[in-house]
């Protein structure tokens, strides 16, 4: 599939009606072609599916082809009513929309988003197996998951019930992957509306005249809206120096910053940052909390290194599901563990992990393991 051609559909207002060559009443193992290009629009917009646009002509020998050994193929027949808009066009009847799509060769696939925008390309003749690895490829980059809505709504529940918390948490891993699926941008405006009651508690926080009200407040803040930038700020005013310095204290913070600096200096920046977020919100006294921002600074200021960090944190995640998973199966609940197992899957595709998950379901399932490639 290629990826590069990152076009919006230009024919979504074109003037004339499109005539598609009419197709007889579909069987439930066929596929259930549209042929009217704006109500496929709509229908893909409505139900939040991506399009699979089937562009050919009436004499086309592989444009039949397509027809009589790739789209009879009952599962992907099936695949593509349930999770797709699939969409015919005759490109001799509507030449306006294949000159808008640059199509240079028949037949060939498009698969768009619900809001018109080109996700891939397919030229030519393909079989069924390797064409539902397309369009699956597709539903991912549109569809959310069945866990990223769970999350969600999880998160919802938990900024209404006063847990900002546990929200943030779950909606920074419904954003992590950088998508626009619905949901996710639905995640970022709640992200932003906390982001926003953890400043206005700041500013109150602020204004407080009485010391150790003043300390209080701060401290739930750092607690309640944790990774905040609000957070953060009551972090460095908390950091101010104790009375008589704590040896005790002293000697843990300077342990912390010698591992901090080791994981730096072996890569391990995701063990790194750790330690220097703690070090920075535990230790704000001392000058070792100084050392550690400049370490966070120069892991988050390396893009490769950032990366670096989050495949890390990914293996860790991993491994902290799989085991959950394995808990779950000595309770008798395998259940819980399949959907641990699926998260590996979905959240880590191509790892070692995703393919130590894959066999766990296997198992579970009772079926042969299958590897599927979910990065795309």
């Amino acid at each position: 599939m290629n990826l590069h051609r990152h076009r919006t559909i230009r024919a979504l207002v074109l003037p004339v009606a499109l005539c598609i060559v009419p197709v007889s009443t579909v069987a439930a193992e066929e596929v259930a072609w549209r042929t009217d290009y704006n109500r496929a629009r709509q229908e893909a917009a409505d139900k939040g599916l991506p399009l699979v646009v089937d562009i050919g002509t009436e004499n086309c020998y592989w444009c039949k082809q397509l027809d009589l050994r790739t789209f009879s193929d009952p599962g992907l027949a099936a695949y593509l009513n349930q999770r797709t808009i699939p969409l015919r066009v005759d490109a001799q009847r509507t030449p306006a929309l294949a000159e808008a799509l640059n199509i240079q060769s028949y037949p060939t696939l498009v698969f768009a988003g619900p809001d018109g925008r080109i996700l891939g390309v397919q030229e030519g003749f393909v079989e069924a197996a390797r064409l539902r690895d397309e369009v699956t490829r597709t539903v991912a980059l549109v569809v959310a998951p069945d866990w990223m809505l769970r999350d969600y709504q999880d998160a919802a529940r938990a900024a209404t019930e006063g847990q900002p918390a546990k929200a943030l948490s779950l909606l920074r891993n419904v954003v992590e992957d950088g998508r626009d699926r619905p949901v996710q941008t639905k995640a970022r405006q709640l992200i932003q509306d906390l982001e926003q009651q953890a400043t206005t508690r700041l500013t109150e926080a602020k204004s407080l005249t009485d010391r150790a009200k003043r300390t209080e407040s701060l401290t739930q803040l750092t607690q309640a809206y944790a990774g905040t930038a609000a957070a953060r700020e009551a972090n460095q005013l908390l950091a101010v120096p104790a009375e008589p310095i704590d040896e005790g204290r002293a000697r843990l913070a300077r342990n912390l910053l010698n591992q901090a600096k080791e994981d730096y200096r072996t890569q391990q920046f995701s063990c790194c940052l750790d330690r220097c977020e703690m070090l920075t919100a535990r230790f704000g006294d001392f000058s070792e909390s100084g050392e550690a921002l400049r370490l966070e600074a120069e892991i988050k200021g390396n893009p490769e290194w950032m990366k670096l960090a989050c495949d890390q944190l990914g293996d860790r995640l991993s491994v902290l599901y799989i085991g959950l998973a394995e808990d779950c199966l000595k309770k008798g609940q395998p259940q819980q563990a399949v959907f641990y197992l699926e998260r590996v899957v979905m959240a880590f595709p191509g790892s070692r992990h995703a393919d130590s998950a894959r066999t766990k379901l296997s198992q579970i399932q009772g079926g042969p393991t299958r590897s599927v490639d979910l990065k795309k």
